[in-house]
């Protein structure tokens, strides 16, 4: 290996100090480095391949006896002594650089300054040594031999890198850890090398190692300056971005201002415009839009209203009872706001959510009676989520509608009003919405029941709800006279009631709206009224000798449900009064109202225990509303009085398998999802919820479909039949029941499954992203009885 490597020594030592060279070169036209590092990489470059052609020449003219041998042979050994000393001159140098400018010293350490008046001096002895020889001597074959004092030529350039070594590692956290490894080789394998050549005469083993080092130490300044260049361009990209975003929050705050001052004129519409935008991004983004779409569609239904700059109060005030000159001059918000945004020439979107949000699919909408996908994109996202929030806020004439209530409209509107395909996107963020974070924030949503009521007419102030549910929930609170009663009674009274939203309602159109039913009320002297209840007993006994109480007191309630009974208990200090309510069906909630007449009351709390109650602890006064009293089939006809009570059992799925049933929403239904579900699952023991359940795919009659994503991929299409009549037609069909029909088909890992009724087709595709041994389906449902189920190939 060391033959060859002597063999090939001066073509080695010529690709070095060409690539040396070479560097150089690179190095002048390096703009991107500081002056300074240019100059000292430059001198350590040219050095090395100075030193190493003249190590080169020294082997070639060695034994020349020409006078141009002779000449040549003692330049190139007295350039290689003295470039060996230069070279780690230039290496302090750099190293001087290093640490002013990277490592932010004031000054180089004392150590390094030290080193360089070393290698001065270590110069000058090279210069003295030729003319002595001292360090080599010439004899008349031109044959170089050493001097004397050769071992004293090794002394600067030794002892020098040992010095500035120790630097490099003091200082060694003043740089990074490349440059500190690079700078540490350019010490130690020259060292190395020199300690190899003492003992190996004939090569040139510390001058190649020092030329591979100063190529390397090049190599990690140029990673280091592009690093520099990499870390300067993204902090200008992020100060770009951090702009742009300063920008956007100005031009968010300006906006949200200005669209504030306008929906100040009306404090129902305080906060529309922001939740408005932040709906369209959520649909924007569900929809797999960009960053930059998501930020235009939000910044657009920021906007969509800007238009009502140009109404008048009395139309903005009045809320949604305008006659047909008032609509008319309402309408003319879409062009107003649409020629305010035109000036906004960059940002042309802004005129088109407030100019096209007002259009509807079916063309009913305004200003231009668009139709369909002649629609403007953004118009369409905006007008779905400005539809779901006037929906779910608060108006002058009623209260905010429950989600569920938004979720049926929608529903119903898609494909008409609404676009169906983002009218569908909104329907999976309400089913995602499990902390209902989709809604008007205002401060009396979701918090508990009043502690205090004053009532002065009958029924003037009623608490919120408390539902009754098969924990037995306790209240109590404390009631007084009223002193201004104009008839000197005074009474607190409940009353059983279920509505959406938990509340009392009194109007024709919250009662519609809510779904409000009254099932009967309760004075505390033991009269009662039942109204929608299918029978209600009360009865009242007295406590020892004390009479009623007249002019307050102390009273304890218990609630609890069993199906569809209610029991009501109220202890006062002297009579306990006994409530039984049979309800019209299991599918209806109960909730109590506290009110009275001319009575203050105080002091309410509610407190759910952890007891249950069930069906032994009462005796019914009514049977159980039954409607499934019919014909039975392969399986076991089911009533669902709640989202999923109930369900078929499981029946395993072949290829060719074909289910019919009779189905019915029950009298009580009111949304378009009121209807049969068909689940598609596996478990091993074919049950639902059994062990290692997976359910893949839920189709609903009406046509919506769910699905587990991490386990399946569920691809629905729903075409509607002629008899379609529109989404209150076909409630009013399920209440009258229809036929069902469903068919599976396998094959491979995909499941396909065609359901039909009256109104809809739906093939339903569900893509198993792991194909189970057996695979099930149940039929269940929300409010609805499913009969005469049959099963065949």
């Amino acid at each position: 290996m060391l033959e060859l490597f002597i063999r090939y020594q001066l073509d080695i030592m010529l690709v070095l100090s060409s690539i040396c060279g070479t560097i150089a070169l690179l190095v002048i036209v390096a703009k991107a480095m500081p002056l300074t590092r240019r100059l000292t990489l430059l001198f350590l470059e040219i050095t090395a391949m100075l030193l190493l052609f003249s190590d080169r020449l020294t082997y070639i003219f060695n034994g020349d006896i020409t006078s141009f041998g002779f000449t040549m042979n003692r330049v190139s050994t007295f350039l290689n002594f003295l470039f060996t000393d230069i070279i780690v001159l230039a290496f302090n140098l750099y190293l001087i650089d290093l640490y002013i400018n990277d490592g932010k010293m004031e000054k180089a350490p004392k150590r390094i300054q030290l080193c360089t008046a070393i290698m001065l001096v270590g110069s000058l002895l090279c210069v003295i040594g030729a003319y002595t020889g001292a360090y080599y001597t010439f004899d008349e074959a031109n044959i170089y031999s050493r001097g004397d004092f050769y071992i004293l030529s090794y002394l600067c350039p030794f002892g020098v890198p040992l010095i500035q070594l120790s630097a490099i590692i003091k200082y060694r956290s003043l740089l990074n850890k490349k440059t500190v490894f690079s700078n540490a080789l350019f010490i130690i394998i020259p060292l190395l090398c020199s300690i190899l050549q003492l003992n190996v005469y004939g090569t040139s083993f510390t001058n190649i190692g020092i030329i591979i080092t100063a190529i390397f130490i090049y190599l990690v300044a140029l990673s280091n300056i592009n690093n520099e260049v990499e870390l300067a361009k993204k902090n200008e990209i992020d100060y770009l971005k951090q702009q742009q975003k300063s920008m956007q929050r100005l031009f968010y705050q300006t906006a949200s201002a200005f669209m504030g001052a306008i929906e100040s004129k009306d404090v129902y519409t305080l906060g529309h415009s922001d939740r408005v935008a932040n709906y369209a991004k959520a649909i924007a983004l569900s929809c797999g839009k960009s960053e930059r779409e998501c930020d235009e569609i939000y910044y657009a239904a920021l906007l969509h209203d800007i238009g009502k700059i140009g109404l008048p109060e009395s139309i903005l005030n009045k809320g949604g009872d305008l006659n047909e000159e008032e609509a008319e001059i309402y309408r003319r918000k879409a062009n107003i706001g649409a020629d305010i945004l035109s000036n906004i020439t960059e940002y042309p979107y802004l005129k088109d959510g407030a100019h096209y949000s007002n259009e509807r699919y079916d063309g009913s909408g305004y200003p231009d009676h668009l139709k369909g996908e002649d629609i403007p994109e953004i118009g369409r996202i905006i007008a779905v989520a400005d539809f779901y929030d006037n929906l779910t806020s608060r108006k002058n004439n009623r209260e905010a509608y429950p989600q569920f209530v938004a979720r049926d409209e929608i529903l119903k509107r898609s494909g008409s009003r609404l676009d169906p395909r983002f009218a569908t996107v909104m329907v999976s963020l309400i089913d995602n919405d499990k902390d209902y974070k989709l809604r008007e924030s205002i401060e009396d949503i979701d918090i508990g029941i009043e502690e205090y009521l004053t009532v002065k007419e009958y029924r003037s102030k009623v608490t919120r709800g408390i539902l009754i549910e098969e924990i037995i929930t306790n209240v109590s609170f404390d009631w007084s006279l009223k002193v201004d009663s104009p008839t000197g009674f005074s009474a607190p009274s409940i009353i059983v009631f279920d509505s959406y939203d938990g509340r009392i309602h009194s109007d024709e159109d919250s009662i519609k709206a809510f779904g409000y039913l009254e099932f009967g009320e309760i004075w505390f002297n033991g009269h009662f009224n039942s109204n929608k209840a299918k029978n209600m007993e009360v009865t009242i006994s007295q406590k020892g000798e004390g009479g009623l109480e007249f002019y307050g007191g102390h009273y304890d309630m218990t609630l609890a449900r069993c199906n569809d009974h209610v029991k009501i208990t109220v202890t006062g200090a002297s009579e306990v009064i006994e409530c039984m309510i049979a309800l019209p069906e299991n599918s209806k909630y109960a909730y109590v109202g506290i009110t009275g007449e001319y009575c203050e009351i105080n002091n309410i709390s509610v407190e759910k225990t952890e007891e249950k109650f069930t069906e032994k602890d009462f005796i019914r006064i009514a049977s159980a509303a039954n409607y499934i009293n019919r014909l039975e089939g392969d399986l076991p006809n089911i009533q669902i009085d709640r989202y999923r009570s109930a369900s078929t059992e499981g029946v395993l799925i072949h290829d060719g398998l074909n289910v019919e049933f009779h189905t019915m929403s029950l009298p009580s239904a009111n949304f378009v999802w009121n209807c049969p579900f068909v689940i598609i699952y596996s478990s091993d023991n074919g049950k639902i919820d059994g062990k290692n359940y997976l359910e893949y795919a839920m189709v609903q009659m009406n046509g919506e479909a769910k699905s587990d994503s991490t386990i399946s991929n569920n691809d629905v299409v729903v075409k509607n039949t002629r008899e379609f009549r529109g989404w209150d037609k076909w409630k009013e069909k399920n209440k009258e029941g229809m036929e069902c029909h469903i068919s599976f088909r396998i094959s491979g890992n995909t499941l396909h499954m065609a359901a039909s009724n009256t109104d809809f087709k739906i093939l339903n595709t569900t893509a198993f992203l792991g194909m189970p041994e057996n695979l099930y389906f149940a039929l269940t449902g929300d409010v609805c009885a499913i009969t005469d189920i049959r099963i065949y190939d």
